[in-house]
Order: C-alpha cells, then structure tokens, then sequence
C-alpha cells in the first residue's frame, strides 16, 4: 500500500511535471520535424502512466515468485513424506 501511495504523488508532483513538460518540449524542439506540442504531452503523459506501471509490474512479478515458492515447497514436503 504505501508504494501505491507513493507512486501517486509521483504522477502529479510540483517538480515531475514542469521537469518532464521542459525535457520534452526542448528535446522536440532540437528534432526537426517534430511538434513540441504533441511530443511534450506524450512525455507527460508516459510519466504519469510509467509509476503506476511499475507498480502493476511489481505485483505481477511478486505473485509470480510467490506461487513458484509455494509449489517449490509443496514438492519438497512431498518428497519427505514418501
């Protein structure tokens, strides 16, 4: 719970926004034949998504270790018992 919480404040903090919104327009600016406009709002718009991603990710990835640990000693408590 407290990641989740965390992640959130992320998306719309007072430094992540103006940060990633100047990153992306002065990196669309120096490639030509890209728009600023839209460039900037995908940047954004991938920083918001990208922390509640990660957390998605992490819960996936610890089901996952935590089903295979489970079965691995389930297999081993049935060894010991033949």
């Amino acid at each position: 719970m407290p990641l989740a919480y965390d992640s959130g404040g992320v998306t719309t903090s007072t430094v992540t926004v103006p940060l990633v919104a100047a990153l992306g327009l002065g990196l669309a600016e120096t490639v030509p034949g890209r728009s600023p406009l839209i460039d900037g709002f995908g940047l954004i718009a991938f920083a918001s998504l990208f922390p509640m991603i990660s957390v998605m990710a992490y819960a996936q990835i610890s089901e996952f270790r935590s089903k295979r640990e489970k079965e691995k000693r389930r297999k081993e408590e049935l060894r010991e018992s033949d």
